[in-house]
């Protein structure tokens, strides 16, 4: 049977959240900025990285899992590229930092390439990709993850859902692709286990290597996309753990195993300027594909085609209009700090 949920609007869902994170000890700041990713992903129907994540990080803090007073200042490895050190505190606050070093990179030189070593979970990366298109700028970010997701072919997990977001502006849309590279982000299942939903057969495996569809069952992940995914998967985890990190799949601190440790993930931010190569008229060619896309036949009479990232603004739209529907028992946590029984 699925869950009760509630309906709230995004600000006062922001004020729950900071409530809840300041309590612990979390500068406002620092609060405000979480909580406009958490909420960032609610409102376009990503709820596996939404304000759920509040109750998880606030007990990681008690128990001094997240660094509270970390030093973000970024070191640079060059005039584009550079690397800040989360020091276990964080992810958003340092993913947003480094995310702003390499717009500013990009500005000046035409791209920024900036890393986040000892970095905690960063929640949705189509928040910082957004940063960019922002500013008319072409971006690729990256993370890894603790094993979770077991490789092609085999039981047990070994790399992480290593997710990764690309975005490119043209002149009035842009595309916005993000992504786990695992068959489904965990937040999913954690999502259908306050539903008490069932999830799909390609989604997880059990403890004993078997596909379930019982979410409270769940004990990895699939790659997606078979060996072709589990490459990416990979890919993901070189351009984070080797080349930013020096940790990989194993080596990762899990984010729900020993809530006391500092975690160690690692970001990649990537930010070109398109116009280093078309100048102006690349926005204009980039619009130009968009709408050949949008015109192209669909395989159904009331379809459409539509470019990564238009579901989830269209679910913007309604949810700024209507509301965010959470789970009651996500609420009942948000409201009054205490987990519904």
């Amino acid at each position: 049977m699925a869950e009760k949920s509630v309906t709230i609007h995004s600000e006062p869902l922001k004020e729950l959240v900071i409530a809840r994170l300041t309590e612990v000890g979390t500068s406002l700041s620092d609060a405000r900025t979480i909580a406009d990713i958490l909420v960032y992903a609610d409102l376009r129907g990503i709820h596996s990285h939404g304000v759920l994540r509040t109750e998880h990080y606030t007990n990681r803090v008690r128990q001094g899992g997240i660094n509270l007073q970390p030093n973000l200042s970024l070191q640079k490895r060059s005039c584009v590229t550079g690397i800040i050190d989360a020091g276990g505190g964080f992810g958003h606050t340092a993913a947003k930092r480094a995310t702003e070093s390499a717009l500013s990179m990009a500005k000046e030189h035409g791209l920024g390439l900036v890393g986040v070593r000892n970095s905690s979970h960063c929640g949705s990366l189509g928040y910082y990709v957004d940063m960019a298109l922002e500013e008319k700028m072409m971006c690729v970010c990256a993370v890894n993850t603790d094993s979770a997701v077991v490789p092609f072919g085999g039981t047990r997990p070994f790399f992480g859902t290593n997710p990764f977001a690309f975005g490119f502006p043209g002149e009035k849309d842009s595309i916005l692709l993000d992504m786990a590279t695992s068959e489904v982000a965990f937040g999913k299942i954690f999502y259908a286990r306050e539903n008490n939903t069932p999830i799909p057969d390609n989604w997880a495996v059990a403890e004993d290597g078997s596909p379930t569809t019982d979410p409270h069952k769940a004990f990895a992940l699939f790659p997606f996309g078979g060996y072709k995914g589990f490459g990416i998967n990979i890919m993901v985890e070189a351009l984070t753990g080797l080349l930013i990190g020096g940790a990989y799949g194993p080596q990762i601190k899990s984010m729900y195993g020993d809530l006391s440790s500092l975690r160690n993930l690692a970001g990649f931010h990537l930010i070109i300027d398109p116009r280093l190569f078309g100048g102006e008229n690349t926005f204009k060619t980039a619009q130009s594909m968009i709408d050949s896309l949008h015109s192209q036949p669909a395989a159904e009479e009331s379809g459409e085609i539509l470019i990564p990232g238009e579901i989830q603004r269209r679910n913007l739209e309604h949810s700024l209009r209507e509301g965010i529907q959470i789970p009651a028992s996500i609420y009942e946590f948000l409201s009054t700090g205490k987990t519904a029984e």
